[in-house]
């Protein structure tokens, strides 16, 4: 998988040497899925949070492109709302373990034949193989 950011402690990616943090500066609007194109777009908005810097980006939204495989697990629970649109987690992922999607590894680029995993607080597990992952910046 072609990236053009690294994935930082798991809940974050650098892109041209800045540092997103996914889980605390960001919500998740949403998932487009492309059928006509192969793809997927996942976007995340900047989160109206008091602790979120004014200089911080608007929205970021992942285009991943070529798919092999994607793997949806919905929500396990509807008790805080929020959880929805809270990331917990953003890993690469073995795609020879695909029987595991609530486990992370450390690692800041993908192995040749990595999964993508974005894991959410609510237990919505969205996992994807393809060959090109671009994280787009709006300011």
């Amino acid at each position: 998988m072609e990236t053009n950011f690294e994935i930082e402690d798991n809940y974050a990616i650098r892109i041209n040497g800045r540092l997103i943090d996914l889980h605390n500066n960001f919500d998740f609007i949403g998932l487009t899925d492309n059928l006509e194109n192969n793809s997927i777009q996942l976007t995340f908005s900047k989160s109206s949070g008091n602790w979120v810097q004014k200089n911080e980006y608007s929205e970021i939204t992942f285009i991943l492109s070529n798919l092999t495989y994607k793997h949806f697990i919905e929500a396990d629970s509807v008790e805080f709302p929020e959880d929805a649109r809270c990331l917990s987690d953003i890993s690469f992922f073995p795609s020879d373990l695909r029987e595991i999607n609530d486990s992370i590894t450390d690692q800041r680029k993908p192995n040749e034949n990595d999964d993508l995993l974005f894991l959410f607080q609510d237990g919505k597990v969205i996992r994807v193989n393809c060959k090109k992952t671009e994280a787009l910046i709006k300011e």
